[in-house]
């Protein structure tokens, strides 16, 4: 999933570069500065770079309660009285991470990395909430990203740049919100229920049985 967001805003990327070029040339790649023997790879010479520098998990986003529909005859699936043909099983809650990427321009000639720096922050200050409207390449797993500035002080600089490895490249640094990540393995033929917004769940219930309408008894199917 993290490729796959990414791999888009890329893509994004480079058709708004293309628009005031010349050259029919992708400008924007996934990569870093350095590679694992500390030298710059050169197919990322001459590129604006979308590199990922850190992973947060965003706690304040967890939902408390999930549930995907199944039928009777799977495990955890049940028949009710009113012959309803599901039942509900409970999910473990979503992890959510939110991305920060490095945006830098590695130009062998400076004048080109401040050309592209500067369209690099004209796009996504025009384009800083992708949905599935406006960016179908996002798939259909993601349904929104949306951008912002991290500002740093000399010293957050620093202590990044240190991190990396490498001396100081013309850039820019986002905070990606956000990613869900869920594993529903076999249930994806199913709807994913907020308990909240079905006023039939009540506090107690069992998810595992079936719902019912108000007041009427749920039977699990012990056969």
């Amino acid at each position: 999933m993290i490729y796959s967001a990414l791999q888009c805003v890329v893509s994004q990327l480079n058709a708004f570069l293309k628009k005031g070029s010349v050259l029919n040339e992708e400008k924007a790649i996934l990569g870093t500065i350095l590679n694992e023997e500390g030298s710059v790879p050169e197919g990322n010479r001459n590129k604006v770079l979308l590199m990922m520098v850190n992973l947060e998990y965003e706690s304040a986003m967890q939902r408390a309660q999930t549930y995907v529909k199944v039928p009777p005859s799977a495990p955890g699936g049940a028949t009710s009285p009113n012959g309803q043909p599901y039942a509900l099983r409970h999910l473990n809650s979503p992890w959510n991470f939110n991305i920060d990427v490095l945006i830098a321009a590695l130009f062998n000639n400076y004048n080109e990395a401040l050309k592209h720096l500067s369209a690099s922050v004209y796009f996504f200050q025009a384009n800083n909430d992708f949905t599935q409207e406006n960016t179908p390449c996002l798939g259909p797993n993601i349904q929104r990203l949306t951008f912002e500035i991290i500002k740093l002080s000399y010293m957050e600089a620093h202590n990044l740049w240190t991190a990396l490895g490498t001396k100081y490249v013309p850039s820019f640094l986002l905070k990606m919100r956000m990613l869900s990540f869920q594993d529903s393995t076999g249930q994806a033929a199913y709807e994913v229920l907020e308990p909240e917004l079905d006023t039939e769940v009540a506090p107690h219930h069992n998810p595992l049985l079936p719902m019912g309408p108000p007041d009427t008894p749920l039977t699990p199917n012990m056969k």
